[in-house]
């Protein structure tokens, strides 16, 4: 686990023995029984964290694609001289921060999903797989006037001369 989801469990993990009346629909007997008295806010709390994550990567990722398109832009574009080299090393290192910013995220989603799994026997996602919902009229129109247009825009492909 990361350290953010380590400390999460080990703070809001209070294990108590309490004595349990139970009522006579239960078919169980009244006793003392241990009891995590801050379960609750555990899983409250992980799955807080899973639904921020969940949220920010893909932004994180569009940060690191653009970081990356940049550095590809400027390393096509390396001439050798000061100001080439150093908008090629600064993209670079951006790109290399902004992966590694990823790569964080993803562990921690990764480790907060699993210790939510691990308390709860049961996984947790913020994303739904709901279907995607039909496209209403106008908006239907507006992407067909789009791919017409981005058809008008691609040059025509050269025919092979036959010998």
């Amino acid at each position: 686990m990361s350290k953010l989801v380590n400390a999460i469990v080990e703070t809001y993990t209070n294990t108590t023995e309490l004595y349990i009346r139970e009522n006579n629909t239960t078919g169980r007997e009244d006793g003392w029984r241990f009891v995590d008295t801050l379960n609750f806010h555990a899983q409250r709390k992980l799955k807080r964290e899973i639904q921020d994550l969940e949220f920010w990567i893909p932004r994180q990722a569009d940060r690191e694609a653009n970081a990356k398109r940049w550095a590809q832009k400027y390393r096509s574009q390396y001439a050798g001289d000061e100001i080439s080299t150093t908008n090629l090393k600064s993209s670079v290192a951006q790109w290399e921060a902004e992966a590694f910013g990823l790569r964080v995220m993803q562990d921690e989603l990764a480790a907060a999903q699993a210790a939510f799994l691990e308390m709860t026997g049961t996984k947790y996602t913020s994303i739904e797989d709901a279907p995607d919902a039909e496209i209403p009229e106008d908006i239907a129109a507006t992407l067909a006037a789009m791919d017409a247009m981005q058809a008008d825009n691609e040059a025509p492909k050269a025919k092979r001369k036959r010998a």
